[in-house]
């Protein structure tokens, strides 16, 4: 079978490290598969490239107002004649699925990424457009629960995968002399890296460091509020490492304060790596961080409550902490992994495809 998968960036975040770990192992991919970036490619595109996959970037605006980008992929796909596209995030989503119909492609998937907050224009849009797929992929319960209520799918369009979670060079933890807090994501304003800043400049901790692991298009803003905040000495933004696991591996708490989190694949890899995490209780995160069992839980929106679950966690013994790290470690080990995801994805497939 001939498969499109069909994305809107393939530089660095998130969905780009689950095309990577879908690709990790050509021998458990049974599918032709060309992978395709609506706007620009980066770190991912290379990475397929290299691994000898088909890849096109169309270095298009992906704003979904673009209409061209509809015209645009109908004659990409007319010229490949893919069997089934499987479109994820919402630009994708939207030019993807209705130029893959137009083409006349058999089997068509959509994938909804993120916890969608759509307005009721947008709702009213995506409802048309999901019907038009056989299946939408949701990367939590959460996220199906959210797209039903907003009555963008029924039940039974909704297919629940998680994301895959490569298993990384497992380096043995350094607990450093330094509490040092690691954040690892897009610098972006969903992200709510403001508020961890702000927060941890407030910590009357002797030795604190704060390392945001990420690039985006909010690093300006972010530099500009550390150094507004006098905090320079001990908050540093290292920028994008396809290895985060480097910093992971030397830190001692990892903090995700975003605002919305369809799944949060940061969040696991730190958990793979034994470090204790304190994270948004949004979209999935609640699906694997259960509240001082593998991890801890606040609401990004209330910075005090943020404040105070960081001062009780950092006046936490080591051992404590340590005990959550390794639960989080037991509890990831065997789950999410990318042989079962390819697994579940091709299934889905064949079944459609028949």
């Amino acid at each position: 079978m001939k498969i499109v998968r069909l994305t809107t960036l393939l530089d660095f975040g998130g969905q780009e490290r689950k095309f990577i770990s879908f690709a990790q192992d050509a021998d458990l991919l049974h599918n032709d598969y060309y992978f395709a970036a609506i706007g620009y490619g980066g770190h991912a595109e290379k990475t397929l490239l290299s691994r000898g996959f088909n890849v096109t970037i169309f270095n298009q605006k992906p704003n979904i107002s673009n209409l061209k980008n509809i015209w645009i992929l109908y004659k990409w796909f007319k010229k490949l004649k893919p069997d089934l596209v499987h479109t994820a995030a919402a630009e994708a989503n939207f030019h993807g699925t209705i130029a893959a119909k137009l083409a006349g492609v058999k089997v068509v998937i959509a994938e909804e990424i993120g916890f969608p907050k759509h307005s009721k224009k947008a709702r009213f849009v995506f409802r048309q457009v999901y019907k038009l797929c056989h299946k939408v992929i949701c990367v939590s319960k959460a996220v199906k629960i959210k797209l039903m209520e907003i009555k963008e799918i029924q039940n039974d369009k909704g297919e629940v995968i998680y994301n895959p979670v490569g298993i990384q060079t497992l380096t043995k933890r350094s607990i450093p002399t330094d509490f040092t807090i690691v954040c690892v994501g897009r610098l972006e304003k969903v992200k709510n890296q403001q508020a961890l800043i702000r927060t941890f400049s407030k910590l009357e901790i002797p030795n604190a460091r704060l390392i945001l692991v990420g690039e985006g298009r909010e690093r300006e803003n972010l530099e500009k509020l550390i150094k507004d905040l006098n905090c320079q000495h001990k908050v540093e933004i290292v920028g994008f490492s396809a290895e985060p696991e480097k910093y992971l591996s030397q830190a001692t708490l990892f903090v995700l304060p975003s605002l919305s989190e369809g799944f949060g694949i940061a969040v696991l890899e730190a958990m793979q790596q034994g470090l204790p995490c304190l994270c948004s209780n949004v979209g999935g995160i609640p699906e694997f961080v259960e509240e001082d069992k593998t991890g801890w839980l606040f609401n990004p929106n209330n910075e005090n409550e943020l404040f105070e679950k960081l001062s009780q966690i950092c006046q936490m013994p080591e051992e404590k902490r340590s005990e959550i790290g390794a639960n989080a470690k037991a509890y990831v080990a065997n789950r999410f992994s990318e042989i079962d995801y390819v697994k579940n994805l091709e299934n889905l497939y064949q079944k459609y495809y028949d």
